[in-house]
């Protein structure tokens, strides 16, 4: 029978194996960002630690990955990340980005100065309320990107509640059904996962933008028929 090897090998065998894999990890995030911006995360929102396992099994390829900044361009100057992006100066600024627009419980006011932004206290849960935010948010966007604006929309990590935001822009700029905007937004950013309740509140403003665009073509003609 093979004999094995004390205990005291043993370990010195794993503590090598463990000094090897430590010394081929990066030991702090890109250079471009601060150790400051991975506190600001885990300050911001409860889902954080929620979250981190499922946005690792999405994204990861090396133990260090999600600490890459990541920011999707949905559309043309149209960015949606997460926060940790998000509260990069080097990224932003590097990105050209002019607005920001921060979807989360709490308001996280770590932005150059010089951005404009505004906070959209929306929780991450499927019976958080959505919907009474959508046309601000809309028309907000709308408005930055036709004076020649770049936007980032971020939540904690840039999957449900930023990217329900993303979809219903389209669905408000450019005409689209809320299926087709959800897979542009995935084809973007194919971690985009918008929760249950989000969904049931942008087929809802669906409904709301057909019934507004019937009216207007309804109030059209009416108009015309008057002699």
């Amino acid at each position: 029978m093979k004999k094995m090897p004390p205990a005291s090998q043993a370990n010195a065998a794993a503590l090598q194996i463990a000094r090897k894999r430590t010394c081929t990890r990066p030991t702090s995030p890109p250079s471009a960002d601060s150790p400051l911006s991975m506190l600001r995360s885990l300050t911001v929102d409860y889902d954080y630690f929620e979250r981190r396992a499922l946005r690792a099994v999405c994204i990861q390829k090396t133990p260090m990955d999600d600490f890459h900044p990541q920011a999707s361009e949905i559309i043309p100057d149209l960015f949606v990340c997460d926060i940790y992006t998000a509260t990069s100066t080097a990224v932003v600024r590097g990105l050209g980005i002019t607005h920001i627009a921060s979807v989360l419980k709490h308001d996280c006011p770590c932005f150059p100065v010089e951005m404009r932004h505004i906070h959209i206290p929306v929780d991450d849960s499927r019976n958080a309320e959505l919907l009474g935010h959508l046309d601000f948010t809309a028309d907000w966007i709308t408005h930055a990107l036709e004076h020649k604006g770049r936007v980032m929309v971020h939540c904690v990590w840039g999957m449900s509640r930023s990217a329900s935001i993303a979809i219903a822009y389209l669905m408000v700029a450019r005409h689209m059904s809320v299926d087709n905007a959800l897979k542009h937004v995935v084809s973007r950013r194919q971690i985009v996962r918008p929760n249950s309740g989000f969904l049931r509140q942008l087929k809802l403003y669906e409904r709301i933008l057909k019934g507004r665009e019937q009216r207007r073509t309804d109030t059209h003609e009416l108009l015309e028929d008057v002699p």
